[in-house]
């Protein structure tokens, strides 16, 4: 089409055709922007088909690290719970004056039990290096964002720093006053009566309870915030 048109407007030279030169040069530059415009249209139309693609994998990838996330808070649930209850055995008892029963000796080992907070990061690392802006939907980017920025640093911290560092005030304690300690298993009081006086130890037990108790709560927070996102990626996705 460009050399019929160049064709045309070499013979209105050779005639000296000017009006009907310029005419047709027009017609020539209208036709090269055409091109370029319905280039520039498919590439973008094409780069819109790879970003779209891309963020639909991002998603899907984004669902997979959630609902393992999850699952694997399964075990640490069992634990959290298991050393709440054995925390308000102990504590029933020292505050009753009870008396010293064997199968005190497991609620004992499980009082300063603690799991380390972990999350798959994959998709989120991946995004930090893409960039957040493909997640198309505002609310959904904003809120992803903020269950790793806050919920899980949140948690990260009452786990592996307040509960971990529990733990370890219970294992020198337990070294002065425990014998047989083994975490999650047993821990023998040398004498339980002591115990009863403790007021060290009762404010350990209190301590432990309270910190149990939010951990608990922001747990369930933050699983119902999990569960939020995955139904949002399933929207965008279907």
């Amino acid at each position: 089409m460009i050399n019929f048109f160049r064709k045309i407007r070499q013979k209105l030279l050779t005639e000296n055709k000017f009006s009907k030169y310029l005419f047709y040069s027009i017609g020539e530059i209208v036709l090269v922007v055409i091109g370029i415009l319905i280039a520039l249209s498919i590439n973008n139309w094409n780069e819109g088909n790879k970003r779209k693609s891309q963020e639909r994998d991002l998603l899907l990838q984004m669902k997979r690290n959630l609902e393992a996330d999850i699952l694997q808070e399964k075990y640490p649930n069992l634990v959290l719970e298991n050393a709440m209850n054995s925390t308000n055995i102990v504590l029933d008892y020292l505050e009753q004056r009870k008396p010293y029963k064997d199968s005190l000796d497991y609620h004992f080992g499980w009082i300063p039990a603690y799991t380390i907070h972990m999350t798959n990061t994959t998709a989120y690392e991946n995004l930090k290096t893409i960039g957040f802006d493909i997640i198309s939907n505002d609310t959904l980017r904003e809120n992803y964002q903020k269950l790793y920025s806050f919920n899980y640093e949140l948690t990260k911290f009452q786990r592996n720093e307040l509960a971990y560092n529990n733990m370890i005030e219970f294992k020198i304690f337990y070294k002065k006053h425990f014998q047989n300690f083994i975490l999650l298993n047993n821990a023998t009081p040398i004498d339980y009566q002591s115990l009863l006086e403790n007021n060290e130890f009762h404010e350990m037990l209190m301590t432990t309870r309270r910190e149990n108790t939010i951990q608990k709560t922001f747990k369930n927070t933050t699983k119902k915030e999990i569960q939020k996102l995955i139904e949002m990626i399933d929207k965008e996705l279907n």
